[in-house]
């Protein structure tokens, strides 16, 4: 299996938050991003390549393609960082038997179907169910939106 040091839920997937902060923080040698639509956006593709370091490899995969991915082997010295715009992702992940045992709820931004869970966090009812889903599997799932910030608990910020 391949060495996953982190899972983020962010709507923004590559943005300066996540570049600087949380790459910075896991040490992360190369960003998965797995969107099926974002895979099929050659130009899309592009555009969040060339806004990456140099130093850092980027992959965009759709989910069936990550999962045959993520479960080949690995070293240690590959650090993935996993990137999705919602939490199902995470769970449709797990649920294939890769092995994500923690996922960091970032950024989901507001629209009409989703309330406010925190800040400027938002969730509709089906995020919100995957997440409770991934939690009653053992799964670690808490909003956490930079890493000098303190994690909040789901429940608690429901």
């Amino acid at each position: 299996m391949k060495n996953i040091v982190y899972a983020r839920v962010d709507d923004r997937l590559v943005h300066g938050q996540v570049m600087t902060a949380w790459v910075l923080h896991t040490k992360a040698s190369k960003v998965i991003i797995v969107d099926d639509k974002a895979a099929k956006d050659s130009f899309m593709k592009m555009i969040m390549k060339s806004a990456m370091p140099s130093s850092l490899e980027l992959e965009v995969l759709s989910v069936s393609s990550a999962i045959s991915y993520l479960k080949e082997a690995g070293s240690e010295d590959e650090r993935i960082f996993l990137l999705a715009k919602t939490p199902m992702v995470f769970a449709d992940l797990h649920d294939a038997g890769v092995p994500i045992q923690e996922v960091g709820i970032g950024g989901i931004g507001a629209r009409a179907d989703r309330r406010k869970l925190y800040r400027n966090i938002a969730v509709n009812e089906e995020e919100m169910n995957s997440i409770k889903a991934m939690q009653s599997k053992g799964m670690d799932v808490y909003i956490r939106v930079v890493p000098d910030d303190k994690r909040i608990e789901i429940k608690d910020a429901a």
